[in-house]
């Protein structure tokens, strides 16, 4: 044996180096490690029991794997499960999240959690019938949103019965009608009665009909002229055809017959042209500020013509 290791000294130390770099190597590879936060806490319980409340409901991890795989976590489809023995019972204590209970990729695993005990109450599970209710964010072009109706307009609560005793009703997600002329009907999402506690709702989503009460009017001005927008000091010579447009503001009646007394402006922008050349342009018109009003001219465009003097 002490042959054996006096033997080409040199070489066997060199393969021993060789052996360590090689295996420090692939310790680099395979010990990338990362932080996931925010991981959804599921608590799961026997039939006929319910989550009153729980101290946290997500936790936060780190994960160990090679490059590749930490790279190709799909951070959205982590949660953490926790199945509550069959002897527990109504009341508080206090629960250990393993990191067994940490749901994630095959490839890469769990070497802490935070926190690894979690607080959580109990109480029996019942159902309750509630109204569901809607809301609408932004404001439409023309008139009011009138009503927001839900189709059903009661859901199904299915969790902890004290919670389900001080709920009296759930609102959907908030539905936008920035802009709306007339009114429209939109699937939405229910959301939870509240940030403490998760109950199943059924169904989960409802339609709401959004009723927008005043339709919009319409004013019309002929022979509107067409004025030039030109840079300051300009010497060119600037022909519009045809010179006079129509003019169609469309809003609310009441908005309209405050502008009924001043015919609106409309305008042609020559800031960038060169003279000497022929152009098709779009008219403008300047609207009235503050005012829900929209404005389609007739002809949209006109003919330009910019000559030098």
């Amino acid at each position: 044996m002490k042959a054996f290791l006096l033997h080409n000294p040199g070489l066997k130390i060199l393969a021993l180096l060789a052996a360590i770099v090689s295996w420090m190597a692939i310790q680099e590879t395979i010990s990338f490690e990362v932080d996931v936060p925010d991981i959804p806490l599921e608590i799961r319980v026997r039939e006929g029991w319910a989550v009153l409340r729980q101290s946290e409901h997500t936790v936060r991890a780190t994960f160990k794997g090679s490059q590749d795989d930490i790279r190709q976590m799909d951070t959205k489809q982590i949660k953490a499960v926790v199945d509550l023995p069959t002897n527990y019972i109504a009341g508080s204590g206090e629960i250990i999240v393993a990191l067994s209970a940490i749901k994630a990729s095959r490839n890469v695993r769990p070497i802490s959690v935070v926190p690894d005990r979690v607080k959580v109450s109990l109480d029996r599970e019942q159902e309750k019938k509630v109204p569901v209710k809607s809301r609408a964010v932004g404001k439409p072009l023309f008139g009011e949103v009138e009503a927001l109706i839900c189709e059903p307009a009661f859901v199904i609560l299915r969790g902890p019965a004290q919670q389900l005793w001080q709920t009296e009703w759930v609102y959907t997600e908030p539905v936008d009608v920035e802009g709306r002329v007339e009114g429209f009907t939109k699937r939405c999402r229910v959301l939870m009665p509240s940030d403490t506690w998760t109950p199943v709702i059924e169904p989960p989503e409802v339609k709401v009909n959004v009723i927008i009460s005043e339709r919009a009017e319409t004013a019309e001005w002929n022979n509107v002229p067409v004025s030039v927008l030109v840079p300051p000091q300009a010497l060119w010579t600037v022909d519009v055809m045809p010179s006079r447009v129509r003019v169609v503001l469309t809003g609310a009646q009441e908005t309209l017959e405050d502008l009924q007394a001043v015919a609106p402006k409309a305008f042609v922008e020559c800031l960038e042209l060169n003279p000497s050349l022929t152009y098709d342009l779009p008219v403008k018109v300047v609207l009235p500020p503050g005012k829900a009003v929209t404005a389609a001219v007739e002809p949209h465009t006109v003919r330009v013509v910019v000559s030098k003097p």
